[in-house]
């Protein structure tokens, strides 16, 4: 079964960065992996002109911290290394961690440091997003519980192979922390359909075809993963995309949403940037991103 080896977290020494801590820990003792902390400090304009000794001193209290939330982490039996960089901003500090310590998992929270006016979504975390080498957990700060107290979990798929990708983490999690996995499969509604397609269209219902097909598919994604897991749900909704994404996870209070950053078709359908954009942005819960790392290895993993 699929598992995570090494989970890096990015840290700037606030509460909010800090509530990725919670979700890391739990599926590193789930995965026996290890933790990677990590701490950018870009030089501030009070650093600008100080001597080496100034700069020394600053990244001994930043790796002090580290150490101190390791030690936490260390507590519940989980092992660990820190990592801090004085020089690259944040974001590129992050990316450039993450592959120097081959880190498979980055979990860190949308917002950091003052809220909104540090890792606001749309700046660190979302250039994380864009350029990681590996899955990239995103933890809501707006986010009451931790994602994996409410034992949901969301995998929405459009029958690629792609979106498909999604499966092996989305499994090892739910059996990890005796969740409920969700499948969905999203059918765009007959009027949005019907605008881009051909007249002849009209001529037929859109929306119960879409089902015909959506629904042995589910079932057929649902099947091979019985012999792995065997707590899986799924629905077929009919609305547009990233919206009914995002509210179908709020009616049964998922605690994670699970998806590629890209679907049907590779660029052409759930780029990162649309679907998986819009859904980071809307969820109220915590999203794990799977990207594509080469297109043109991705094989089909289910039957359809």
């Amino acid at each position: 079964m699929f598992k995570y080896q090494r989970i890096m977290v990015p840290l700037d020494g606030s509460e909010l960065a800090e509530r990725a801590l919670a979700p890391a820990i739990t599926i590193a003792q789930a995965m026996d992996a290890s933790l990677v902390l990590f701490r950018a400090v870009p030089l501030m304009a009070e650093l600008t002109g100080s001597d080496q000794t100034d700069i020394e001193k600053a990244g001994g209290t930043e790796t002090d911290y580290l150490r101190s939330v390791l030690g936490q982490a260390a507590s519940v039996g989980v092992e660990g290394c820190t990592q801090l960089s004085i020089w690259q901003p944040a974001a590129e500090a992050i990316i450039a961690c993450a592959k120097e310590s081959e880190a498979d998992l980055i979990v860190m929270s949308s917002h950091g440091r003052s809220g909104r006016s540090r890792w606001v979504f749309g700046s660190v975390a979302e250039k994380v997003l864009r350029r990681a080498p590996c899955h990239v957990m995103v933890i809501r700060a707006q986010a009451e519980t931790d994602p994996f107290t409410r034992q949901r979990i969301l995998v929405p798929l459009d029958g690629s192979p792609l979106a498909e990708k999604a499966l092996p983490p989305a499994v090892s999690l739910a059996a990890a922390t005796d969740a409920e996995l969700l499948l969905l499969r999203v059918i765009e509604s007959g009027k949005a359909a019907i605008a881009r397609v051909d007249r002849k269209v009209l001529y037929g219902n859109i929306e119960i075809r879409g089902r015909e097909k959506a629904e042995p598919y589910l079932q057929n994604v649902r099947d091979s993963l019985a012999e792995h897991y065997s707590s899986v749900k799924m629905a077929v909704v009919a609305g547009p995309v990233a919206e009914t994404i995002v509210d179908y996870a709020e009616e049964p209070q998922a605690g994670l949403i699970v998806m590629s950053s890209h679907g049907r078709s590779g660029l052409s359908r759930w780029l990162y940037g649309s679907i998986a954009e819009k859904v980071l942005h809307g969820a109220g819960c915590a999203t794990l991103v799977i990207p594509m790392k080469n297109r043109a290895s991705a094989s089909p993993t289910i039957s359809k």
